[in-house]
């Protein structure tokens, strides 16, 4: 698959599921960008991919701060000239607790990570995007099992708002040579990597050149086989 040279954004990066996303594409020969929260996974992170030939661009970024996110797009355009591909892999799961005694410090915390700090990564990314003729956008989500489940609490809420912001983003930007999909998981982000399958295989597809059609598609992680031609999954 044409990943080789991509600039590829991963947030959430110091998680399993980061981790393991950021050596596939490295491995594949992109250029990395890794977002972390914590100025402790910024110094893991640098001795972990010390030995590559072209050592990734580590940004240390709270997804809850708009100037952070600003920052360290703007780092990242300025590092490689471009971006590519953005992996929104961020992810708070909070308390499991009913709506009713949900307390509103951890609900907000889970929302401006997993959604509004998706929304703003998103928001920055695109207009570069579309300047330079084309792009992927990639969301991390995680299903329920296919229905509501009690004490999902603000978790489970952001999963169902991120399809929604997926939906309209692909919408908006149809045509335009940007594509916005999302990758979903079973359960919550702690079982996302236990599984020994090679779930990173419809990341690369979708970052690649052979998936320029497909757009607003939800494709769940394990069991993906990639298409034999870049035709729209349906």
């Amino acid at each position: 698959m044409s990943i080789k040279g991509k600039v590829v954004l991963i947030t959430g990066s110091s998680s399993p599921v980061g981790v393991r996303l950021a050596e596939s594409f490295a491995e594949s020969g992109a250029e990395l960008a890794l977002s972390v929260r914590r100025s402790a996974d910024v110094d893991l992170l640098q001795r972990r991919f010390a030995d590559r030939l072209t050592p990734p661009l580590i940004l240390q970024c709270d997804l809850q701060f708009e100037e952070d996110i600003v920052r360290a797009i703007h780092r990242v355009v300025n590092r490689y000239g471009r971006i590519d591909v953005v992996v929104n892999a961020a992810t708070v799961t909070g308390p499991r607790l009913p709506v009713v005694n949900y307390p509103v410090d951890p609900w907000r915390n889970v929302l401006a990570t997993n959604l509004t700090g998706t929304y703003l990564v998103c928001r920055e990314a695109l207009p570069w995007m579309e300047r330079q003729g084309g792009g992927s956008i990639i969301n991390v989500t995680h299903s329920q099992g296919g229905q509501i489940k009690a004490q999902g609490g603000a978790f489970l809420v952001s999963t169902h708002a991120l399809d929604g912001l997926t939906q309209l983003l692909a919408t908006e930007h149809r045509g335009s040579g940007v594509r916005v999909n999302s990758i979903e998981f079973a359960g919550s982000p702690a079982d996302a990597s236990d599984d020994g399958e090679d779930w990173t295989q419809p990341f690369l597809w979708l970052a690649s050149d052979e998936a320029a059609n497909v757009t607003g598609q939800k494709i769940r992680a394990l069991g993906f086989k990639v298409p034999v031609t870049s035709s729209k999954i349906h």
